[in-house]
């Protein structure tokens, strides 16, 4: 018959393979887990780069759109157009120099 000690260290190095094998288990499952968040974080990165890719062109047309709107060749047909503007001839042109403090 076996002594109390050998039964003790018997169930102590079965208390061991027990410990480490639910370790080992435990591992497995949050390895499993990890593999599926980073999976889940990759996927929505991926949504975001698509979204902020879309939202750089679409800042880009508007850009465009805005410096169309306010070239210089709109900017004279309207002028002409609606406010009946004309280009001065040269007799009407006058060249104003800057003013001193003391005139008027």
């Amino acid at each position: 018959m076996k002594t109390l000690f050998q039964r003790n260290r018997t169930l102590f190095s079965v208390l061991q393979v027990a410990i480490v094998w639910l370790a080992v288990v435990l591992s497995a499952f949050e390895v499993a887990h990890v593999s599926y968040l980073c999976r889940d974080l990759y996927a929505r990165l991926a949504v975001a780069e698509s979204e902020g890719n879309r939202l750089k062109a679409e800042y880009g047309k508007s850009i465009l759109e805005l410096s169309t709107w306010g070239s210089m060749q709109r900017i004279e047909a309207l002028a002409t157009k609606e406010l009946l503007m004309e280009n001065p001839i040269a007799s009407e042109i006058k060249i104003v120099g800057r003013f001193s403090k003391g005139e008027l």
